[in-house]
């Protein structure tokens, strides 16, 4: 072999070996996609019909912060890829299916393969924002919501969290009106007025100082 030509092929080899450790430098951090979105398959295998007042959000946080505009991708046990948005605060706009969580799928992320994420599964009433509510519509949301939550924690369902009322951040404040017509203003959570139902018992409506930005559940006191 020629001194030009041995000189191209230690080049060659050079180049590829660079090549490969940068790949490995920037390979993308990866995690299971039922440790991603725990407890989301067993929400998904209760009946449908039954968890139509209830639905789970997850967000993801980085170093306490949301991870606001990190790309993820869930990437399929067949190569199959499909993009999971990440919203401004931190949630996940698409969920897996449940057959794409039974089959191994995993999530990467455009982060190093050392970066260290936080998931937090949100579970939320499906209530439109209203400046208005009968208290018999919150009660059935409730009672439907907790049902889902112990059908999903099976065992554990004595462990689950229990929903006991409905925060309404975005309101400045509100009142409950009684059976009898008699209005009692509702409590604050910081700046968020909030409905803990057992502490009205025989109201009828909820009225708010205007429409909030969303609708929450507060759970069980401590």
């Amino acid at each position: 072999m020629s001194a030009r030509i041995a000189r191209r092929v230690l080049v060659a080899v050079a180049l590829t070996l660079v090549a490969g450790t940068a790949a490995q430098a920037q390979a993308n951090k990866t995690a299971p996609a039922d440790k991603v979105f725990s407890y989301l398959e067993n929400f998904l295998k209760v009946p449908a019909q039954e968890r139509s007042r209830t639905r789970v959000a997850f967000a993801l946080s980085r170093d306490g912060k949301p991870a606001a505009g990190l790309k993820a991708t869930l990437v399929e046990a067949g190569g199959a890829r499909t993009p999971l948005p990440i919203g401004g605060d931190g949630r996940f706009e698409r969920l897996p299916t449940l057959a794409q969580l039974q089959g191994g799928s995993k999530v990467e992320f455009d982060a190093p393969a050392d970066a260290k994420f936080g998931s937090t599964l949100i579970i939320e009433p499906v209530l439109k924002p209203a400046a208005e509510y009968e208290v018999a519509e919150l009660k059935a949301v409730l009672d439907s919501t907790n049902g889902v939550i112990g059908k999903a924690a099976g065992p554990m369902a004595m462990l689950a969290p229990k929903m006991t009322g409905f925060g309404f951040p975005g309101a400045a404040s509100g009142v409950v009106v009684g059976a009898d017509g008699k209005v009692q203003p509702l409590p604050l959570s910081g700046k968020t007025p909030i409905l803990r139902l057992a502490d009205f018992k025989g109201a009828t409506r909820v009225r708010l100082s205007g429409t909030p930005a969303r609708v929450g559940f507060i759970q069980s006191k401590k």
